[in-house]
């Protein structure tokens, strides 16, 4: 049997893996902070914890991360669990021998030639890009980063990162009226059952270096609003608040080449609506508002 160290098992990505790699016969072990995990590890620890004696296996998934914002304080927060929680993960898979790292990445490290990263989030996911790629060619383990772009899933937990997206179905499925800011800015989307499939493919086509993985189809939250109100039939319109900041521009790269030889689907959007609808999760995306 196949073992899999998650780190981050209760995270919406994590947990969704966990699941998947579950159904297809892994044993997987989860690693992380939370009381059920079989490893404990705080990644965020002044320490750095070396002993993990009896552990072996043979991919490591890291799914756990801090979102801390552009100020000063969550810069902080970020490089402390992002960068050097890095330094941990890459001290664990050396001690379980594990043939390989796959770490769920973000378009947010993603920038355009000569221009700065957007967020210190993305800036923090780089530099542990760079600290587990070194370390692990050190001791001769494969890494390869998966970059995603905009994580959204059909049970709700996407709420807590993805506001405006949240916002959006919160109101169609409820029939409300939404006041949406102008502005056509693309995002890009990618359901987390997508994501999951495309950890395991490059796991098990053994994959290295830093992929994109974005959808082939990017849209504006307008777009993405008419899919949800045409979905969710529940009545209610889109409304543009013309006093509203505008939607910032955001930067999505085009998808590693690598990944169309994976032979992965993904997710339509209208797809991916319907299936929060259907789901039977729908009511998780409560109304709220975002400033």
């Amino acid at each position: 049997m196949r073992r899999a160290l998650v780190v981050g098992p209760s995270s919406m990505l994590g947990s969704r893996l966990g699941e998947h790699l579950r159904e297809r016969g892994w044993q997987v072990i989860g690693v992380g902070r939370s009381g059920n995990c079989e490893i404990p590890l705080e990644l965020g620890s002044d320490a750095l914890c070396s002993d993990f004696s009896g552990v072996e296996a043979d991919v490591l998934f890291h799914c756990a991360a801090a979102f801390g914002d552009d100020s000063p304080q969550g810069a902080w927060l970020n490089d402390r669990v992002n960068v050097l929680g890095a330094h941990q993960v890459l001290a664990l898979a050396r001690a379980a021998g594990c043939r390989q790292v796959v770490y769920a990445g973000s378009t947010s490290s993603a920038r355009r030639k000569s221009t700065a990263f957007a967020s210190s989030y993305g800036a923090s996911k780089a530099r542990a890009e760079g600290v587990l790629a070194w370390g692990l060619a050190q001791s001769g383990q494969a890494f390869v980063s998966l970059r995603f772009a905009q994580l959204y899933d059909e049970r709700g937990e996407c709420v807590r990162h993805q506001r405006w997206f949240g916002r959006i179905v919160s109101h169609a499925r409820s029939g409300r009226d939404l006041r949406l800011p102008p502005g056509d800015a693309l995002r890009n989307f990618v359901h987390v059952r997508d994501a999951v499939a495309a950890m395991l493919a490059a796991s098990e086509a053994r994959v290295e270096g830093v992929l994109h993985v974005c959808h082939p189809h990017s849209e504006s939250y307008l777009n993405i609003a008419r899919h949800a109100y045409e979905v969710f039939d529940e009545g209610g319109e889109v409304q543009i608040a013309k006093e509203k900041m505008p939607f910032a521009e955001a930067y999505f790269p085009p998808a590693s080449p690598e990944m169309a030889a994976l032979g992965l689907a993904f997710t339509s959007m209208a797809d991916g609506l319907r299936g929060i609808r259907d789901g039977g999760h729908a009511a998780r995306f409560e109304v709220f508002d975002v400033a």
